[in-house]
This record gives structure tokens, sequence and C-alpha cells, in this order.
């Protein structure tokens, strides 16, 4: 009964003291505009934590994005340290959760961000001064969306039903950041062009962060894209001009179909009509620096094997089998007139009729091509089993 009472009174009696220093850490630690309508103390929010929740919560992004907000939530809710709570001088916060927010980063064409909101304390501040402190070990975010659209590379991000729950002692330099997401619909432009959309994303993460040189490794990252299994480790840099990035994605001894539910929707929009059997290995590397000012750019790999494929669009009588193939494509620079396409080996049945090849090309506007083929094939039939829409193809090959 004692601490049953206890978990009532003891946020009233605190009350006070935690709202002052919640409003002290805002306008000490944040350079964005913080503002909410009405707060309340409680043990039940987020038990067995003590916590402050801040109703119809926002924060303006820092220069030059002062006017625009970068978080605007319907609850936040800070965690309390319950040790510097009764002990201290001071009160620390050591977790967040957002419920139903909207986060919008955005990046300018020269680089500025408006997330840089938290103002760093300085060592000789942090050692004479027991001032309030933001030093996050859980960070939670319910059925949220995220924004983030960066106009000096190009990238626009929109994350829809996003729920992310990440630990680690986060007020080191360097820590593991360990993470578990869940994303309702993730759509990706790149220069105005779809490469996701509304895709599914399950992944459980393990992320070392250095706050210093803005560097993240991926160390350990099990990712479902849709009904695609991937493996996810790499490394991704913050230079003052641009970003190194080294990323490898694999996923091996995956479905046919399920390598497909992730692709492009331009490339897919037959899939609702096409039955896909078979298993795929699947390489995907982007290694480089890109800094726009320079014109500097990474170099994307890609190797692709299919084995023992089946593909029959809208119920052709006369389906694509034993489809094998192994292709490795190279983009240095993610320049187009330097692309490699190397298909080592495709071969394919349509009953008795058999296509076996090899294809090199190298080059976009004025191609170097060197190809092989052996085959005795029905072209109108392979078209139709494919589903090629755009040609009309007759003949035996």
């Amino acid at each position: 009964v004692t601490i049953v009472a206890l978990l009532f009174v003891t946020p009233l009696i605190f009350s006070d003291k935690i709202k002052e220093e919640i409003k002290k850490t805002a306008n000490k630690k944040l350079s964005g505009e913080m503002n909410y309508s009405d707060a309340s103390v409680s043990f039940f929010k987020h038990f067995p934590s003590l916590t402050i929740t801040l109703n119809d919560f926002s924060l303006t992004g820092s220069a030059p994005f002062q006017k625009e907000n970068l978080i605007k939530a319907q609850e936040t809710t800070f965690g309390i340290n319950l040790t510097s709570l009764i002990f201290g001088k001071s009160i620390k916060i050591d977790e967040i959760y957002l419920s139903n927010s909207i986060i919008n980063i955005k990046v300018n064409k020269e680089g500025q961000a408006n997330y840089n909101v938290y103002i760093a304390e300085k060592e000789a501040e942090t050692k004479e001064d027991d001032a309030s402190a933001i030093k996050l070990d859980h960070i939670e975010i319910i059925n949220s969306q995220l924004v983030y659209d960066d106009q000096s590379t190009q990238l626009h991000l929109d994350v829809f039903g996003f729920n992310y729950l990440g630990s680690g002692d986060l007020s080191q330099e360097v820590f593991d950041l360990y993470s578990k997401a869940k994303i309702d619909k993730l759509n990706l432009l790149y220069e105005n062009e779809q490469y996701l959309m509304n895709k599914k994303v399950d992944a459980d993460l393990i992320t070392k962060i250095n706050v210093n040189s803005l560097s993240f490794v991926f160390e350990q990252n099990d990712l479902m894209i849709n009904q695609l299994p991937v493996d996810f480790k790499g490394k991704f840099d913050f230079l003052k001009d641009g970003y190194n990035m080294d990323f490898i994605i694999k996923s091996t001894n995956a479905n046919l179909y399920d390598l497909f539910t992730a692709f492009p929707p331009k490339y897919i929009t037959w899939l609702g009509k096409t039955e896909l059997k078979g298993k795929t290995d699947l390489l995907l590397t982007l290694k480089g620096k890109y800094i726009e000012s320079k014109k500097m750019a990474p170099d994307l790999n890609l190797d692709l094997k299919i084995r023992e494929g089946f593909v029959n669009y809208n119920k052709s009588v006369f389906p694509v089998s034993n489809l094998n193939l192994d292709l490795t494509t190279n983009l240095p620079s993610l320049n187009p007139e330097l692309l490699i396409v190397d298909t080592k080996s495709i071969s394919l049945n349509i009953n008795q009729d058999y296509l076996k090849a090899k294809i090199f090309v190298k080059g976009m506007n004025t191609p170097e091509i060197d190809a092989v083929f052996n085959s005795k094939i029905d072209l109108e039939k392979l078209n139709k089993a494919l589903g090629i829409s755009d040609i009309e193809l007759k003949g035996t090959l």
C-alpha cells in the first residue's frame, strides 16, 4: 500500500520542480523554440519510469530553418532519472518517447541542416556546474511520420507508420545503439525519380556511432524490405562538404518473388499478374565519397544470381522454366556512361525451346557490346511469358 501511495504522491511533490527544470533545460540546451500546451508528471505513463508528458509539443529547427517545425507531436514524454531527482541538485533526462509525431528533417543545397538544435556542453562547464542535462539511453517513437528532404543530394524519404525503439548510452562520444524499427510504408525518391514506394520495413539494428566525427558504423543489421530478408552492413561519415559511404546489402537464397517485391514500382507493375518461383542471391555495394561541389560520387556494384527460376505472366500457356542468371553490374561514380553490365550466363526453357547466352555491355549512348547466343526459341511465346508489353516479338530465334 505504501509503494502504491508513493507512486501517486511522488509526482505531485516533485511536479513543479520537474516542470521548471524542463523549461530550464530547453532554454539552455536547445537552440530551437520549444512549445507545448500543458504538462503532466506520472509513474504510470511508461511504468516504472517517472515521466513528464508535454501535450501538443513542437520544436523548431536550427538555422536557417528557425521558422519551421523539426518535431511536432501529440505527446512527447521525457523519462526522469530518479537518483538525480531525489539526491541531485538538478534533474537528468535519460528517456524520450514521441507519440503520433511528425519529424521533419531538412537539408538545403548548401548542406545546412535543421536538426542541429542541441547545444553541446563545454567540458569545463560540465565539471563545474551540475546543470540539468539530456543524457539519453532510451528512445521510443510510436506511430509517427518522418520526412527527410536533402536538397544537397536530391534525396527524399517519406516514412509512414514509423515505430522505433533504441537503447544505448547516448551520453558517450562513441556508443552502440541497439534498435528495432517497423515501418508501414516507406517511399524513397532520388532526383524526383521513384525508387522505393509503399515498402514495409522490419529491422533489428546495431549501429556504432561516433559523435565527434559524425560517423555511423552499421555492424549487424537484419532487415525485411516487404518480403525480402536483407543483411545490411556498412559505414556512413558526414564530411564538411558531403558524405563518405561504404554500404553492403546482401540477401542469400531468397525467393525470387520476394526479391521483386523490393524493386522500384515502375519495374514491377506486372508483378501482380505474374507467377514467380526460384531462388536468388543478391549483393549490392555502394562505396565512395559524395561531394557535389567536386562532382564526386560513389561506385555502385550489383551481383545477382537466379537459380531454377519460373516466370509466367498473365497465366500464359507457355511459361518460362529453368531460368538461370549470373549478372554483374558496375556503375563507377554513378555515371551512366561508365556503366558495365556483364551477363556471364543466362539460360531458360519454354517447353523444348531453349535460350543460352552471354551478354557484355559497356556504356550507354555508344555502347560496346559483346554477345553470344545459342538458342532455338519462339520469340512470341517468350514475350508473352515474360509480359514485356513495350515491344512486340515474333518469329524463331
